[in-house]
């Protein structure tokens, strides 16, 4: 008698098992299944943006060649005058430059006061 109720728990064992095989085996297809269609999501988003992205990129790389010779041109024409003025005595001009920014900074600074004052009241 002990033997068959040992019987009758090993077969309901093997039927839970199997049970529980099958409903993990249908989650994981689930899950599977989901991963796929996060895959193609994935992908199609990429291919979008990289189809966006592309004009972009070049645009940005054309606007700075040409923003880097502006540059690059502002720059020697700078040098240029630099060395121009160091070579004749409009050095004096420079140290007036200095001052005249130092007075018109002053300038600038106390009218903003005096608006700022204004508009208190």
């Amino acid at each position: 008698m002990e033997t068959a109720h040992l019987y009758n728990g090993l077969t309901f064992l093997a039927y839970a098992t199997g049970i529980i095989v099958i409903l993990v085996g249908i989650m994981l297809a689930k899950v599977l299944f989901d991963l796929s269609k996060l895959t193609r999501n994935i992908d199609e988003t990429t291919t979008i943006v990289k189809t966006e992205l592309e004009p972009t990129l070049k645009n940005v790389n054309k606007s700075v060649e040409i923003v880097s010779g502006i540059i690059i041109k502002t720059n020697e024409g700078v040098t240029k005058v630099k060395d121009f003025v160091s070579k004749t005595p409009l050095k004096i001009i420079g140290s007036l430059s200095k001052l005249t920014g130092k007075a018109t900074r002053g300038f600038w600074g106390g009218l903003c006061a005096a608006l700022k004052l204004c508009s208190k009241k």
